[in-house]
């Protein structure tokens, strides 16, 4: 098929064009090289962890902690939860240096029996406290699985009796359903900051050691699509954006993510910090992975003045769409790795393949044992149904990403996505400076887990709505008689630490920062109180609120006090409607449905399409992505398993 968005002179059939070769450019390679000389001496033969042994070995040294190779080994024969992420640095450190003179044999030894015993399915027998099921769990099973048997082919492994041939020839459909549906749907944990870290060294494995050419490509595929988020999504080195799953000290006293080392080591982005990284320390060990110079190019001149859309995920009331049902298990376990297990269409199939297989007794299930009875009655959905908002609020379904970037700030957040429901480990929207000066609001959700609707994370989801330096996010929840007094909250919070700034003015309902040259300004339609048990809390009590955040720089809008106070003076109306008359963009008015207007012209509230952006379009549900910058275009055909790029 003659495809014209192609930059050759085929004019038959440019699907047999091989393009360029992708070679490492030499940014990357020195960082890669900075990496592992960073890593390998901030490690010692006592100390540093299992990832940092891969430093260690690569460097040539003559002594390991093996205390924490060993230590590894035993949580892995125990099953204990995460697990998975140590057997893909045992497995990555067999792969590079079984045969390495320094690495005493009693410790290969120790690895390989590891690898033989290890349960690699939740269909395989045997107890654990094993969570394999979320979406960055299930690459890491199904790519330690398939690794494993290839390494020993033809031995027997002790959980299944299966031999190494017939576990890759379990892992391999598996592995590639898991990649078709990244280049399919985007992540459903949507730019995690968290468990991209998770996701990128069991790709990074299968790039560098899957034998099935199909898996090693799309696994490097699906890395150069998260470049691609990278460089969409990140502002002065920091993920600055929405996370699908994230945690409170990610995001607290100083905003921290774990995929730092490896956006810094692949796209220049930002710098490194911690020596153990799980996603740099198999970056530095790489051999066979590097991001085409494309996303690079991109990352740099992304820098400033950028705006970006994107959408991630899909819902659940559309998985019949796109193939996907409710019963069959391999369909539930794909809305296990979207946190949708209560859903109404989901909770009958959640039931019965948590019965099927046998995991009462496991990790999270055994807590919910006393419902096993229910297996199989039709009461699940329908109370599944009657409680909507809690249990379809923890899916992380179909998100479109909104990100507008200056080179003094960036406002991003997930536009206009289900509003009203209690969720889980999200995280909605930040208006960033830089590590330290930054904004955002929750409303908690009444626990104080970090895994489940905590003060900072999940709670109830706001209808959040976005243009360029202007967002408007909106708080109203409907009351649960049964739970509102026992878990509920009727306050809604900020994020602004004023030691974070430069200099804090307040007024007329707003609290005014700047740091450098930068400004951010948020309001709060019910007045707010400063919190007396930290020095961040903007407390704004009710069970519905309006908060307005804006941002400026001394280019666009001139000296902080002259900004502030226009600002303090914009009108704002909030009725049926609100209204607020923005001193950078003039009347912008949304309600709680309905659209958002800029001076009566209708805002882009989504869906949006895969990749919107100055480089890349690209209908939603489609297989095919293609970036342009320049000269350069690289081509990501996940229905063909292509990866092509072309410099010229």
């Amino acid at each position: 098929i003659d495809d014209a968005t192609t930059p050759d002179d085929d004019t038959v059939d440019d699907d047999t064009d091989p393009g360029d070769p992708i070679e490492p450019s030499a940014g990357f390679l020195a960082r890669q090289a900075e990496y592992l000389q960073y890593c390998f001496d901030n490690s010692g033969p006592t100390n540093g962890g299992l990832d940092t042994q891969l430093c260690r070995i690569a460097m040539d040294a003559t002594t390991f902690d093996e205390a924490a190779i060993d230590a590894s080994c035993q949580k892995v024969n125990a099953r204990q939860d995460t697990s998975d992420f140590d057997m893909a640095a045992l497995l990555r450190l067999l792969y590079l240096y079984q045969d390495h003179p320094t690495l005493p044999d009693a410790i290969k030894l120790e690895i390989e029996q590891t690898v033989i015993a290890f349960k690699y399915w939740g269909d395989e027998p045997g107890p654990d406290d094993l969570c394999w099921w979320s979406e960055n769990h299930q690459i890491l099973y199904h790519s330690a699985e398939l690794l494993a048997g290839q390494l020993f082919p033809d031995q027997v492994f002790t959980n299944t009796g299966m031999t190494g041939a017939q576990h890759v020839a379990h892992a391999v459909p598996q592995t590639l359903r898991w990649l078709n549906f990244r280049g399919r749907f985007g992540f459903s944990e949507w730019h995690s900051n968290v468990y991209f870290n998770e996701d990128m060294p069991a790709l990074l494995n299968l790039v560098d050691f899957a034998e099935d050419q199909e898996i090693r490509t799309k696994a490097a595929m699906a890395l150069d699509e998260m470049n691609f988020d990278f460089a969409n999504n990140y502002f002065h080195g920091l993920y600055a954006t929405a996370h699908g799953r994230t945690y409170p000290d990610h995001l607290l006293n100083g905003l921290s993510d774990s995929t730092t080392e490896g956006a810094w080591i692949m796209l220049g982005l930002g710098d490194h910090g911690s020596p153990g990284s799980f996603t740099g320390t198999a970056l530095a060990t790489s051999r066979n992975y590097w991001p085409p110079v494309i996303l690079e190019d991109i990352a740099a001149d992304a820098l400033v003045d950028h705006e970006a859309r994107e959408r991630d995920s899909i819902n659940i009331d559309d998985g019949p769409t796109y193939g996907l049902g409710y019963t069959d298990h391999d369909d539930v376990i794909f809305w296990w790795g979207m946190t949708g297990y209560v859903a109404s269409k989901v909770i009958a199939g959640t039931f019965q393949t948590v019965e099927d297989y046998n995991m009462w007794d496991g990790y999270l299930w055994s807590s919910l044992k006393f419902l096993r009875p229910l297996v199989g009655s039709p009461l699940l959905p329908l109370v599944s149904g009657m409680f909507d908002e809690l249990s379809r609020g923890p899916a992380l379904e179909s998100m479109s990403t909104y990100t507008y970037r200056t080179a003094y700030y960036q406002l991003s957040g997930a536009q206009d996505y289900h509003p009203g429901l209690w969720t889980a480990q999200q995280h909605f929207w930040e208006a960033v400076l830089d590590r330290d000066a930054y904004v955002f609001t929750t409303y908690p959700g009444g626990l104080d887990s970090e895994d489940m609707a905590g003060p900072w994370t999940g709670g109830w989801s706001p209808r959040a709505t976005f243009n360029q330096n202007v967002g408007i996010i909106q708080y109203d929840r409907q009351t649960i008689p049964l739970l509102e007094g026992l878990l509920f909250v009727q306050y809604t919070h900020a994020y602004f630490r004023k030691a974070g700034f430069d200099e804090v003015v307040e007024g007329g309902g707003w609290t005014i920062g700047r740091k450098g040259e930068a400004y951010v300004a948020l309001y709060s339609q019910n007045p707010t109180v400063w919190s007396t048990d930290n020095d961040y809390e903007l407390i704004a009590d009710g069970l519905s609120n309006v908060w307005i955040v804006e941002l400026g720089s001394a280019d666009e809008s001139g000296d902080f006090a002259t900004w502030a106070a226009s600002i303090q003076a914009a009108s704002i109306t909030i009725g049926g409607d609100i209204t607020y008359i923005s001193p950078s963009q003039g009347a912008i008015k949304v309600a709680w449905e309905g659209p958002m207007t800029v001076n009566g012209a209708a805002v882009d509230l989504g869906p949006f399409p895969r990749w919107d952006n100055g480089y890349c379009q690209q209908d939603f549900g489609t297989n095919r992505t293609i970036i342009t910058f320049g000269t350069q275009l690289l081509d990501l055909n996940f229905e063909t398993g292509q990866r092509r790029y072309w410099a010229n």
